[in-house]
C-alpha cells in the first residue's frame, strides 16, 4: 500500500507552541510510556497533566533497553541536550556472547546494532527515568505524585478522573499504568486480571567501584566496551554485564516460577541463595556476580501477562491504554520500552492531526497505527525466550546466529513520528469509512519477522550524531 501524503501538523521534527493545540489531556502514570506520552504531547502543543501514584521516583533497577526505533524520538528532546545527558549512561557494548550455561562456550558473539550507544539507548533504569522526568519538569508539564485515582469517567465530550474526591476533565485519558493497569477495565469494559506467565526475573544493577577490586570480576572490565554475556541453559537464562562506559554492573536471570501471585505483589526482595539454587551447575561467573551483588540491589520480579485487548481505546473514544497497559512484554523481546515509546509519540501526532473537535477519531486512530505492530513485537519475546530455554543444539551447532535475538530493519529501522503524519489520512479514513486499513509498519504478508537485516547505518541520524542543533527550543 502506497502511504498517504503527509497531514497537516509541525512534521516529525517540529515542536508547536505551547497549549496551541488546545487539546486538554490527562496522562496517568509516570513510567517510561507516561513521560514520554506526556513529553510529546506537549511538543505537538497540547496541555498536559501527569498523576503518578507513586510517591516520588527511584533510582532502583537493573537496565532498561531503548531501541533505534525509540531512541531517535527521545534524541530530539531540548535540540539534543536530553541525549547528551544520557550518553555517560550508555551501554557500549559490542557484542552480546551467547553462552552455554555450563561450560561457558560461546555459540554466538551477536552484534549489538540498535541497542548500543550510536544507534540506541541502553543503560541503568533509574537514572535513566530520573533524566526523562526532570526534562518533563523542565517543559513545565504539571506531574503530580502520590496521587491514586480512584475513578474514571467519560461521556462524548469529555473524559476524566477522580483524585482525592475531586472531579478532573480534559478532552482525554491516557493511561499509562503498566501491566496492573487499573485504568483498564474502565476503558476497555473488560476486567481482565494480569495472570502469571510462570517466570519471574531477578535484575541486580550496582556501581562498579567495589566490583573492579574483585579478582573474580576482573574479567567484567577487559577492553574498552561494556561487557554482554548472556548464558543460556534448560528453562532458564542469564545476562551479565556491565553499563555506563563500565561504570555499573548489571544482572538479569529469568527463571520459572511456581508462585502465582499475579494478584498481590509482583515485585519483591531478591536473596542470593535463591539465585544460586536456580544456578546450579551453570558457569561459575555467574555466582561470582551474584555473590558480590549488594542485597538491597536485588529484586525478584514476577513476570506477568495481560491478554491481547479487541480494542484499546473506550466506548466513547476519549480513552486509551497504552504502553504495557495496552500490550505488555516480556524481558527478551528487547521491546517493550520501545514499543510504548512509539505509542507515545503515536499519540501526539493523531491528536494533532485529528484536532481538539476530533479527539476520539485521533485515538482511534492511533490504535489503528500502532496495534499490529506492537502485536507481533510482543511475539518475539517469547519466541526468543524459548529459543533459549528450549535450545535445539543440534540447530546451534550447525546454525549459531539461530540463538541470537532477532534484529529486523523492519522494527530497530523505523521512524515512528514519520510514519504516522504520513498514514493519518488512511487509517482515519479507514475509520470513517469502515474498510480495512493495511499497516506498513511491519513485515508484508509472507515475508519473515525474525530476520538479522538492521545495520548501525539505518539507525536516525539524530543517534549518528549528525543533525547540527538548531537554537534551543
Amino acid at each position: 500500500m502506497v502511504s498517504a501524503k503527509p497531514s497537516r501538523g509541525v512534521g516529525p521534527d517540529g515542536i508547536a507552541y505551547p497549549r496551541s493545540s488546545g487539546v486538554k489531556v490527562i496522562v496517568i502514570g509516570l513510567g517510561y510510556s507516561g513521560v514520554v506520552t506526556a513529553i510529546e504531547c506537549h511538543r505537538k502543543g497540547h496541555d498536559v497533566v501527569v498523576y503518578e501514584q507513586a510517591p516520588e521516583l527511584t533510582e532502583l533497577g537493573d537496565i532498561i533497553g531503548i531501541t533505534a526505533n525509540a531512541a531517535q524520538i527521545i534524541a530530539k528532546w531540548g535540540n539534543g541536550k536530553v541525549h547528551s545527558q544520557i550518553e555517560p549512561l550508555l551501554c557500549t557494548w559490542a557484542a552480546n556472547n551467547i553462552r552455554k550455561h555450563d561450560t561457558g562456550e560461546i555459540i554466538f558473539p551477536q552484534p549489538m546494532d540498535g541497542y548500543a550507544a550510536g544507534s540506541g539507548y541502553t543503560g541503568p533504569r533509574g537514572p535513566m527515568a530520573m533524566i526523562f522526568a526532570n526534562h518533563c519538569r523542565e517543559l513545565g508539564i504539571p506531574i503530580n505524585l502520590g496521587k491514586r485515582v480512584t475513578e474514571y469517567f467519560e461521556t462524548e465530550n469529555e473524559a476524566g478522573i477522580v483524585v482525592d474526591g475531586q472531579r478532573i476533565s480534559a478532552d482525554c485519558v491516557i493511561a499509562c499504568d503498566g501491566v496492573k493497569s487499573a485504568a483498564r477495565p474502565f476503558i476497555t469494559g473488560i476486567n481482565d486480571k494480569p495472570h502469571h506467565t510462570g517466570y519471574a526475573a531477578y535484575r541486580a544493577w550496582f556501581s562498579s567501584e567495589e566490583a573492579r577490586k574483585n579478582p573474580k570480576l576482573s574479567w567484567l572490565f577487559e577492553g574498552e566496551y561494556d561487557k554482554m554475556e548472556t548464558y543460556i541453559g534448560p528453562d532458564q537464562h542469564c545476562i551479565i554485564g556491565t553499563c555506563s562506559h563500565q561504570n555499573g554492573v548489571v544482572w538479569t536471570m529469568t527463571h520459572k516460577d511456581i508462585y502465582d501471585t499475579a494478584s498481590e505483589s509482583w515485585a519483591f526482595p531478591g536473596k542470593h541463595e535463591d539465585v544460586l539454587n536456580y544456578t546450579k551447575g551453570w558457569h561459575s561467573r555467574i555466582h561470582d556476580v551474584v555473590n558480590a551483588t549488594p542485597a538491597s540491589q536485588l529484586v525478584d520480579y514476577k513476570l506477568l501477562w495481560r491478554d491481547a485487548l479487541p480494542s484499546w481505546v473506550s466506548r466513547h473514544g476519549r480513552m486509551i491504554v497504552l504502553g504495557d497497559s495496552a500490550h505488555p512484554f516480556l524481558p527478551t523481546s528487547a521491546q517493550g520500552a520501545g514499543q510504548a515509546i512509539e505509542d507515545g509519540a503515536t499519540v501526539a501526532i493523531c491528536l494533532e492531526l485529528a484536532g481538539k473537535g476530533n479527539t476520539p477519531l485521533g485515538l482511534r486512530t492511533c490504535e489503528k497505527l500502532r496495534y499490529a505492530r506492537a502485536t507481533l513485537a510482543q511475539k518475539i519475546g517469547f519466541e526468543t525466550r524459548d529459543v533459549w530455554h528450549k535450545t535445539d543444539w543440534e540447530l546451534a551447532a550447525k546454525n549459531p546466529q539461530s540463538v541470537s535475538m532477532p534484529l529486523p530493519n523492519w522494527l530497530f529501522g523505523h521512524d515512528p513520528q514519520k510514519y504516522a503524519y504520513d498514514d493519518f489520512d488512511a487509517a482515519a479514513q479507514a475509520i470513517k469509512n469502515g474498510t480495512t486499513y493495511v499497516p506498513t509498519n511491519l513485515p508484508p504478508p509472507g515475508e519473515r519477522h525474525r530476520v538479522n537485516d538492521f545495520k548501525p547505518q539505518d539507525a536516525s541520524p539524530w543517534l549518528r550524531g549528525e543533525i547540527v542543533p538548531r537554537a534551543r527550543l
